[in-house]
């Protein structure tokens, strides 16, 4: 094995060099009045004699992009011997430019010269302005990006961007926001080649209308160090989804304003406001709702009723995006803060089956909390270039949260099922004249409340600067980074536990967790060498010094020891005497100080390979990562006082890539490798019993071991944009090695579970998943799409029965087979108006090896129907209907039906400005609020507070104004 890739190595190296060495001409053509580059200009390489030699088209989108996202930066490969030759540049309403170029000495290594801009003079002989009509295509290819015709697809008034691109051929948006392109994640959403609320794309998914979207472009970008450099760097490249603006809404003023209640006190607000030019950009939005809820009617979408969203939310949301730069590209600045402030109410209703080897348990718990957040983020970034040698990018990022609950919890455990277990049941089980029967089955029964407050800020500062070294091709990458962040935190917990059929309290408590000061500080410092080996190969070495220092002081008091604790007033949750009188209740025994510092030096060579053939382009990259680290803890807790050091040398690969795509980027695949281990714990290896929580206690264990974990995944794409076909398949596997687990060991008689962090083997999951698009018509309005997963997943965890204090646990396994498919056929009736139907089915099987797990075979599907008509008088009416379906569950609690009808009538008026909504959700009032979740530790199922059915009414009025023409 290591001969073959000592063998696969060196022919890495060699066989790009067999060929004739050559030399890489950079260039870019701009406009002599303004400098901005000209995009689309045609572009010859000539020889002395005025042969032509090559010809290309100046049109290069990988680079800083303008509004269309295209530079007009181009190259030429000629050979490495001294020459002279002749560039010619035309273009439509510009003169011919002529450049005279000699190549003279040329340095050993220097594969790249970059040349002075080939200036294009506006020709004085104006041409009359051609309008061209073409027909509305899907998408289409330009050179190696995807691009969407936004004008082809049918939304419903009012929608924005998410809307249209959940309709796009290809493209899925996953629940978590994630956007995947033929099964690859989109890593950025821009806007006009750019950043917009970096970090946070739902911001321009729920907000940006997609009135104002002309075309939405998927491509490899490759970022501002590529195009400092002049060439493609593969750990410069996102996959990005670019979405451009129309030209009426590219300058000037942009605003969206909508408004809207419902029944159930069901309210929104939103206003979006955007100014443009050609080098600056400002945005701000604002939200205001208490719908908890992402679901749009007439909308062909993944949801599901296990989606609903839970509790009550009531949010408020706030944000200003900025960005500028200059004509010349050699400055560039945006950034933006985003506010944010929510107030929740949950209630949770669970009812659980624990698995366990010497029979299953049944545990009813019944919680009311109320969450208040606040968040303050604020992100900046500087780029700067000096001398076309050396760049410079800055960026702080400030962050800020608040944080303010209470929680209400009541629970029993019972060692048979219980029916109708209600919060008030489980409140007065031990009332007098309540029933014995269910007192002699009960294990326990765990009454608690809390109340948390605290904050926490962070502030981080990094900097990155490439150096372009003379006379070579090579370059120094430094690497700068800090971030420091503390975190204050005060919480309070009541508790009373009761075992068996035993009216009194066996266990209770009043407690006070003071969780400050706790300071996390990190820096790291680093540099690379890059090293051109040829035009082909590149090799580079990393070396990187990270340090980490944390410390917490945890204190833990017990209010109950105060004199007079029985009082009502000092009783009551969150109420705190003088500190001298709470200090001396402190329990020194679960009361800690710890102070963790790692060390990490980092040595990572890597290679990359990009060849461009007659038919298409290899690329490959691989990256090894040796990373010895030095963590020591220094931990105090009552009597324990130890010091914990460990040493280990990590090994990585953190990426690994070979791809193939043709010339036209129509097909192409990717096979990606990596491995990344994760280190334990230090807490976890103390030899410790914090029993703080007297229902689950933890425990330490000295013997943790590194966790390693494995991914391999294939992926293939095919397009072909004269059938609008869409086709995709990836294959996945993941394999964890001494897989960090929290195992726990469980006492029947007391329904206590004692926790223990440890390694586990025989965790791994292998997919398959395969997606497929296509107009079935030669008018393209029926349209066909299949999306198939199948997937393996192997389980294990550790659980355990124990009878005393000692933690007994033993591997647990489930085995889940899944297979997933889902049809959809859609029928684009005359410009505006939409139908479509669709069917899915996710069939699973869940096995285990413990002796009560109960067999899951079941499936759960839906099939139904969207449409979406734009009627006579500007009135427009969306609708889906679904019937959800599970079958195969063991109860008849789990096997539902549910039909799901939502509908929207929409009203435009003054011109397309104003338009009102009139929105109905759950309109039968079919959907309940449970879910039910089988893995190796049990199964269970969950009832949360939510309002699946409303109805709201909402206006939305939107404007632009367009800058004077002088």
């Amino acid at each position: 094995m290591n001969k073959l890739f000592m063998l696969a190595l060196t022919l890495l190296f060699v066989i790009p060099c067999l060929g004739q060495e050559k030399v890489t001409l950079k260039s870019r053509v701009v406009d002599s009045k303004t400098r901005n580059d000209v995009p689309g200009v045609t572009v010859q390489l000539l020889s002395s004699d005025s042969t032509v030699i090559e010809t290309l088209v100046a049109n290069n989108h990988w680079t800083r992009d303008d509004q269309e996202g295209y530079s007009s930066i181009f190259q030429f490969d000629v050979p490495r011997v001294k020459a002279n030759y002749i560039i010619r540049a035309s273009y439509l309403g510009y003169k011919t430019s002529y450049v005279n170029i000699s190549i003279g000495d040329l340095r050993k290594r220097e594969y790249l010269r970059e040349l002075p801009p080939v200036v294009l003079r506006p020709d004085s002989k104006m041409l009359q302005e051609v309008n061209v009509v073409g027909s509305k295509v899907k998408f289409y290819h330009k050179g190696d990006t995807v691009v969407y015709n936004a004008d082809a697809f049918v939304l419903a008034e009012g929608s924005m961007l998410d809307a249209l691109v959940r309709q796009m051929p290809g493209v899925e948006i996953k629940k978590d926001g994630r956007i995947y392109h033929n099964g690859q994640f989109v890593e950025n959403l821009l806007l006009n080649g750019k950043d917009f609320f970096r970090g946070n794309q739902e911001v321009m998914l729920e907000n940006l209308p997609s009135y104002t979207v002309k075309q939405v472009k998927i491509y490899d970008k490759y970022g501002k160090n590529s195009e400092f450099l002049g060439r493609k760097r593969e750990d410069d490249k996102a996959y990005v989804m670019d979405v451009n603006l129309k030209k009426e809404y590219s300058i000037g003023l942009l605003a969206n304003l909508e408004g809207g209640a419902g029944t159930k006190d069901r309210y929104l607000g939103r206003l979006f406001a955007m100014r443009y030019t050609d080098h600056s950009r400002i945005t701000f939005y604002g939200n205001v709702n208490n719908l908890n809820d992402n679901r749009k009617p007439g909308r062909d979408s993944d949801w599901n009723p296990v989606d609903m969203p839970k509790g009550d939310n009531r949010e408020k949301l706030g944000g200003l995006d900025y960005a500028v730069s200059d004509r010349n590209q050699k400055f560039d600045l945006n950034g933006n803060v985003q506010v944010s402030h929510s107030n929740q109410e949950v209630i949770t209703n669970t009812d659980r089956v624990n698995f366990l080897q010497k029979g299953n348990t049944f545990d009813y718990e019944r919680q009311k909390e109320t969450v208040k957040n606040f968040h303050l983020t604020a992100i900046n970034q500087l780029y700067l270039v000096f001398n076309n040698k050396v760049n410079l990018l800055l960026k702080p990022v400030f962050q800020y949260d608040k944080f303010d609950r209470y929680s209400n919890y009541i629970s029993g455990t019972f060692s048979s099922m219980q029916y109708d277990v209600s919060r008030e049941m489980l409140d007065n089980i031990y009332a007098v004249g309540s029933e014995n029967l269910i007192r002699q089955s009960l294990i326990n029964r765990y009454k608690k409340e809390g109340l948390g407050k605290g904050y926490q800020m962070a502030g981080s500062f990094n900097a990155v600067s490439t150096i372009k070294l003379k006379g070579s091709s090579d370059y120094i990458n430094l690497i700068g980074q800090v971030s420091y962040d503390k975190r204050k935190e005060d919480l309070f917990n009541k508790y009373a536990v009761h075992y068996g059929d035993d009216p009194q309290v066996q266990n209770s408590g009043n407690q006070y967790f003071r969780n400050h000061p706790d300071r996390n500080f990190f820096y790291q410092l680093g540099a690379a060498y890059n090293f051109r080996l040829s035009q082909a190969v590149e090799l580079s070495m990393y070396y990187g010094f990270g340090h980490r220092d944390k410390k917490r002081h945890s204190s833990l008091y017990l209010l109950d020891q105060l004199d007079g604790a029985e009082e009502e007033s000092s009783s009551s949750i969150g109420w705190l005497p003088s500190v001298a009188e709470y200090e001396r209740t402190k329990d020194r025994s679960n009361s800690y100080v710890s102070q963790y510092t790692e060390d990490a030096h980092s040595l990572i060579p890597s290679i990359t390979w990009d060849k461009d053939t007659e038919h298409g382009n290899w690329s490959a990259q691989a990256k090894l990562g040796i990373v010895p680290t030095r963590q020591k803890l220094a931990y105090e807790r009552g009597e324990v006082d130890t010091t914990i050091v460990r040493n280990t040398v990590l090994l990585t690969f953190p990426f690994t890539r070979l791809s193939y795509w043709v010339k036209n980027h129509t097909k192409g695949f990717q096979l990606l490798f990596k491995a990344t281990p994760k280190l334990p714990d230090l807490l976890n290896m103390v030899n410790i019993q914090d029993a703080t929580d007297p229902m689950n206690v933890k425990v330490g264990n000295s013997s943790l071991k590194n966790e390693m974990s494995y991914d391999v995944n294939l992926l293939f794409n095919s397009m072909n944009i004269a059938r609008q076909r869409s086709q995709s398949l990836r294959l996945g596997y993941t394999y964890r090695a001494n897989a960090l687990a929290m195992g726990y060991s469980y006492d029947a008689h007391t329904g206590v579970r004692k926790y223990r962090a440890d390694n586990v083997n025989g965790n791994w999951n292998a997919s398959a998943s395969y997606s497929f698009e296509q107009p079935l018509d030669k008018m393209k309005r029926l349209a066909f799409g299949t999306w198939t997963r199948v997937e393996y997943v192997n389980s294990v965890d550790l659980i355990g029965n124990t009878d005393g204090t000692d933690y007994q646990a033993s591997r647990s396994s489930v085995q889940t087979t899944l297979l997933d498919e889902t049809l959809k056929l859609d029928y684009k009736v005359g410009s505006s108006s939409t139908m479509g139907v669709k069917v899915s089915a996710a069939w699973r099987n869940v096995d285990g090896k413990a002796m009560d797990f109960d067999h899951i075979n079941a499936v759960d599907f839906n099939y139904g129907a969207t449409a979406s008509f734009n009627l006579p008088w500007h009135i427009q009416v969306g609708t889906d209907l679904t019937m959800y379906s599970r079958r195969g569950y063991e109860g008849s609690s789990m096997n539902t039906d549910d039909l799901l009808w939502n509908a929207r009538l929409s009203y435009t008026m003054l011109k397309g400005k104003l338009t009102w909504m009139l929105d109905g959700f759950d309109i039968l009032g079919n959907l309940n609020n449970i879910t039910r979740v089988v893995n190796a530790q049990g199964r269970t199922e969950t009832f949360v507070n939510a309002l699946p059915r409303y109805a709201i009414l909402h206006v939305a009025y939107h404007f632009n104004v367009k800058p004077k023409k002088h």
